[in-house]
């Protein structure tokens, strides 16, 4: 199997799996955006720091000596820390519309970032695609009458953090191990400071909360990984159609728990697949004339 197609699958994968999150963290709504964040950050890096001992991996955190690549890695947390806090917090809210906006609007921000940085050219047919996706997207920011402030945050930082990924240079479990190394100091702080004033939900709620919240490091390293993984294999630009699968099932899991889906939201639906329709038969296409290429050498 060619590292284009594991790419492909992983990256698949991953998108699949942050499609039906909301599911998930819907169970510990009652726990504020920081709190959830909080609880990611810490069971994400007792996760990490597990696979590393079981792999006799734990090595990787020798890279804090290179600066560089330190310097890297720390905004890269960031990046991760901006988009998490504000994903929970419009999950929480129940803004399922500008949760699955922001990540409709990120495949756009990656597949420019891939042209510009990593000077990624475009197929005239995938040329059509980005632009019939555009204009979905384009005309539900319109429709909504104002501009959607978290849902461009969340698809710039993502944007940034696969580019991130894809520069890095570093296996995909050593980069993700130092950023959560990074925040898990601050997630203790955060959850010191709750659980001061407020209270916290871990160990103080229903046995199914705490299963939810102790499991949140392996519901939230795995998909990373995936991603880091897929990042490395395929170009920007193809990351960014995959994306689309993620929002599209964010949109679902927002109507099983009893969101509605608009008008406005069923055209930009319509653009964006058609966009991807173009997408996967060029893609189909062009895997079918090199194969008869290489039949007829």
């Amino acid at each position: 199997m060619s590292e284009l197609k594991k790419g492909t699958i992983v990256m698949t994968a991953a998108y699949l799996w942050w499609g039906v999150m909301p599911l998930y963290w819907n169970v510990l709504s009652s726990a504020s955006s920081f709190e959830i964040i909080a609880y990611r950050i810490s069971f994400s890096f007792i996760t990490a720091l597990i696979f590393l001992a079981v792999t006799k991996n734990l090595k990787v955190f020798n890279i804090i000596k290179n600066r560089k690549k330190m310097m890297l890695i720390t905004g890269g947390a960031l990046l991760l820390a901006i988009n998490w806090t504000l994903y929970i917090y419009a999950i929480g809210i129940g803004d399922y519309t500008q949760a699955s906006m922001g990540y409709y609007i990120n495949p756009i921000v990656s597949i420019l970032l891939g042209m510009i940085f990593l000077k990624e050219k475009l197929s005239k047919w995938q040329i059509i695609a980005l632009a019939l996706v555009s204009v979905g997207v384009i005309y539900y920011i319109i429709s909504q009458g104002s501009i959607p402030i978290i849902a461009l945050i969340l698809a710039v930082t993502f944007g940034l953090y696969g580019l991130y990924k894809k520069t890095i240079g570093l296996d995909s479990i050593q980069s993700l191990s130092m950023e959560i190394a990074i925040l898990f100091p601050i997630s203790l702080i955060v959850l010191f400071v709750l659980g001061n004033n407020d209270g916290i939900i871990l160990f103080n709620s229903g046995t199914l909360q705490n299963i939810f919240i102790i499991l949140a490091g392996i519901v939230t390293v795995g998909p990373l990984l995936l991603f880091a993984e897929g990042a490395k294999r395929i170009p920007l630009t193809r990351v960014g159609f995959l994306q689309y699968i993620a929002p599209s099932l964010m949109l679902v899991s927002g109507l099983i728990l009893g969101n509605t889906f608009s008008i406005h939201q069923l055209i930009c639906f319509i653009f964006i697949w058609m966009g991807l329709a173009v997408y996967t038969v060029s893609n189909i296409k062009k895997r079918g004339a090199a194969y008869a290429r290489q039949n007829n050498s």
